[in-house]
């Protein structure tokens, strides 16, 4: 991997262990239960994290990827496993994505999101800020539950 990307990838990384140590002793309900009415619980960020993550590093490696990163706040009923599963599996595959980058594909176009058109350089920027953006959102909806 470039240092560029190294750098990059570490970051993201220590972000996933931050929220790793935020998720790792939450009760199913803890999990599920919204704080308020119009809050979104653990389960629809973590699902929404790493969706837009999927999205994200797959725009990365050149493969177009229609995943409904919305989906998790449009809906009341989440699968815990499949959510839990896809969360332990995403580091790595951002991973192996960042590890076949070579340093003229991070001025590669990335992906259009809500701020613009993005080349891959700051698609991995964008997806770190996103997930430490929604890692915020953990022990505030943590602190509501009681």
């Amino acid at each position: 991997m470039i240092q560029e990307v190294r750098d990059l990838y570490d970051l993201l990384r220590a972000v996933h262990g931050s929220i790793d140590k935020m998720i790792e002793d939450l009760t199913d309900e803890q999990w599920l239960r919204k704080p308020l009415p119009n809050f979104n619980n653990i389960a629809s960020i973590v699902d929404h994290i790493t969706r837009v993550e999927q999205k994200f590093f797959s725009a990365i490696a050149g493969e177009t990827s229609e995943i409904n990163t919305s989906e998790p706040f449009q809906v009341d009923n989440w699968d815990l496993d499949a959510i839990r599963k896809q969360w332990a599996e995403s580091l790595s595959y951002a991973e192996s994505v960042l590890e076949s980058v070579k340093e003229d594909d991070l001025s590669k176009p990335g992906l259009k999101v809500g701020i613009g058109d993005l080349n891959r350089r700051q698609l991995i920027s964008n997806t770190i800020a996103h997930t430490a953006h929604h890692r915020g959102q953990i022990p505030l909806i943590k602190k509501l539950l009681g």
